[in-house]
């Protein structure tokens, strides 16, 4: 058997979800396969999952859940939905206003206190102004459950915009963290001279955040929120934050793309449906704009499953993978404007109105001649940033460290075959770390491959085959010479 006849043989004989590695150990014991790979079970997984990318519904198989797989027959796929509501006490244009001006008015630290405290009460977090001289100035509560988590907060003020190791006072903050029983313990200030102040972080393990990059959260957060979760890897290290930061709003960047087009996809649903009457996942994840904005699949899936939803009822399934849209796109905003009325008090509405809208632009369609959207990249501090798309271009930032695991996963992934996309990286990180201490975090994290991916590209090393989903790449050079090049640009 060859390892698709294998998998099918085994998931019949089951009849229960099983991941490639728990099907590539049954088939190995059964000795259903031979093979002489390192990783065979990321093999049987770019095998199946090439299986259901390019055959689509008549595919024999399905993803059940993350990394799981079912014959067609057998599957019994479930969906979870989660709801969360977002607090909004005051406009973000006026925090950022606040402080912009305050940060540098060491004649009253106060001020600059109870803007950081706005900030990160707007950033979700439960928020206490203690104050006073020799203890916390403001302790931040993320109340979730058993993960949640406390942040000791002490603002710096300066008139020079730069704050130095004499200002802060190390002993104190370490006793003010065991006295509020904090997790983490951060100073927000303009900026930090480095040197010595650095060293001193490191020794109490106290975080650094510049008030410019507290700014970018509080707009990063604006256009589509952060999780108190995410907001804690932030807090969990020390030292200078900037690289985490960057890492962080590509993250955010990145899960609100597809906020930013749902407008399209809604628009393509109605090009096919005036053209033939109705429209399939297909046809739909085909389109050109679909195809050019790189909206994956199961993206495409989940806002057909929300627009289906009984309170919405904006598309109704008229045969088996025949779709109909129902209303018009302006009802679908009312929609999702009452349901905004019943989770914002009237206070809030206003602000909220201001700050959460996405803006969408008409992009000129490109001949694609890359399979990546990247198309210059350079080095940033500890990070690699790497530019995407040349009209209305925006970065990616991914830490070095990061970059360095993922092209080692990419060199194993050609060893293994003659062709890679990113679901195969993905599947191989999955269950690793990126860095010490540091896990791969699956799916909000896709965007780091695709611009390693892309990165190998630019500098001509592998190779786009033209397929398109999945995007396959194969190498333009030998392994040795892939290697010579990052010992060369970015390190080992």
């Amino acid at each position: 058997m060859n390892f698709k006849e294998a998998a099918y043989h085994i998931l019949k004989k089951k009849k229960i979800p099983l991941s490639s590695k728990e099907i590539t150990q049954i088939a190995l014991k059964e000795r259903l396969i031979t093979t002489d790979g390192k990783t065979p079970d990321a093999t049987m997984y770019s095998i199946i999952y090439r299986d259901i990318k390019q055959k689509g519904k008549k595919s024999l198989f399905v993803k059940f859940k993350k990394g799981l797989f079912v014959l067609k027959e057998c599957d019994e796929k479930t969906h979870e939905e989660k709801y969360e509501t977002i607090k909004i006490p005051l406009e973000s244009n006026l925090i950022i206003k606040y402080l912009e001006e305050r940060q540098f008015k060491s004649y009253s630290p106060t001020d600059f206190e109870e803007a950081i405290k706005d900030a990160f009460n707007f950033l979700g977090f439960e928020v206490e102004l203690i104050g006073g001289k020799g203890d916390t100035d403001v302790l931040l509560t993320a109340n979730i459950g058993q993960e949640s988590f406390k942040v000791n907060v002490d603002g710096k003020t300066s008139k020079s915009g730069k704050i130095i190791d004499q200002q802060v006072n190390w002993i104190s903050l370490r006793d003010h963290k065991k006295k509020n029983k904090a997790d983490f313990v951060v100073v927000v200030g303009p900026s930090f001279s480095g040197g010595n102040l650095e060293e001193r972080a490191n020794e109490y393990d106290v975080s650094l955040l510049k008030t410019e990059d507290l700014i970018k959260l509080v707009k990063a957060h604006s256009k589509f929120p952060f999780t108190l979760t995410e907001l804690k890897d932030l807090f969990a290290g020390k030292g200078d934050r900037s690289s985490q930061l960057e890492d962080l709003l590509t993250q955010n960047l990145s899960r609100r793309n597809l906020l930013e087009q749902f407008r399209v996809i809604i628009e393509e649903m109605l090009s096919l449906q005036d053209r033939l009457g109705y429209f399939t996942f297909d046809s739909l994840a085909g389109r050109e704009k679909i195809e050019e904005l790189e909206i994956e699949p199961e993206d495409i899936e989940y806002i057909i499953k929300l627009l289906k939803l009984p309170f919405i009822n904006g598309v109704k399934e008229i045969s088996e993978n025949r779709y109909i849209f129902t209303i018009k796109i302006k009802d679908v905003a009312n929609i999702f404007q009452q349901i905004s009325n019943l989770l914002v008090r009237p206070g809030e509405k206003e602000e909220m109105l201001t700050t959460l809208a996405p803006e969408i632009e008409e992009k000129p369609t490109l001949e694609k001649k890359f399979g990546s959207k990247y198309f210059k990249w350079y080095i940033k501090g500890h990070s690699l940033v790497a530019m995407a798309r040349k009209d209305n271009p925006y970065e990616h930032y991914c830490p070095i460290i990061h970059f360095q695991t993922i092209f080692k996963k990419i060199i194993e992934g050609f060893k293994l075959q003659n062709l890679i996309n990113t679901d195969l990286i993905l599947f191989m990180l999955e269950g690793q770390n990126l860095s010490r201490d540091r896990p791969f975090k699956g799916k909000p994290e896709e965007y780091k491959i695709r611009m390693t991916l892309g990165i190998l590209e630019i500098e001509r090393l592998i190779k786009w085959t033209g397929s398109k989903r999945p995007i396959e790449y194969k190498l333009n050079v030998p392994i040795k010479k892939m290697y010579e090049w990052i010992y060369k640009n970015i390190g080992n």
